[in-house]
């Protein structure tokens, strides 16, 4: 009985207070260095840079010696494709009912809206190197399975030329 309940008990506490664990590193800002140069170097977005440093209340003025966190993200490979809100891609058309609204409610936008797979929850921040963007979690689609991501953009001559590419993502 001891045993029973002891494995119940750590089973529930892995279960309430698991927390994602963002590992990270040190830098130390050096004389010429900018932010952005700082963020391509290490895989990271400048948005990621200042969320892990929120003394830096302006992301253009750093100084030689500060020691910045450099979150690790995790990375991987996924297969990307483009979108629009357009009939070619969601069905619907402009005046129809939910038109350029995404599956978690908010309105497209170029350069911020990206479809994930269920495993990834809505409000997760991608950040893709190739576009040198950070992207939000905000659509699902029913093509985008694991492993697979899909860009919003507002043009189709675009996205069609976008086509698909195996892309790092950092997370």
């Amino acid at each position: 009985m001891k045993y029973l309940t002891l494995i119940t008990l750590v089973t529930l506490g892995l279960i309430l207070f698991t927390n994602e664990v963002h590992a990270s590193s040190q830098y130390t800002v050096q004389s010429g260095d900018v932010l952005s140069e700082i963020s391509r170097n290490h895989n990271v977005s400048v948005d990621s840079l200042l969320e892990f440093n929120t003394f830096l209340s302006d992301p253009d003025i750093i100084y030689a010696g500060q020691t910045l966190t450099i979150p690790d993200a995790k990375g991987e490979t996924f297969t990307v494709t483009a979108y629009t809100a357009g009939f070619e891609s969601t069905g619907k058309e402009h005046g129809d009912p939910g038109y350029g609204i995404t599956a978690s409610g908010t309105e497209v936008q170029e350069g911020q809206t990206i479809a994930c797979p269920d495993s990834l929850s809505f409000g997760t921040k991608l950040y893709i190197p190739y576009f040198d963007k950070t992207f939000t979690c905000e659509d699902r689609g029913s093509a985008v399975t694991e492993g697979r991501l899909d860009v919003y953009m507002e043009d189709l001559d675009e996205a069609l030329e976008f086509g698909v590419k195996d892309l790092q993502v950092h997370y």
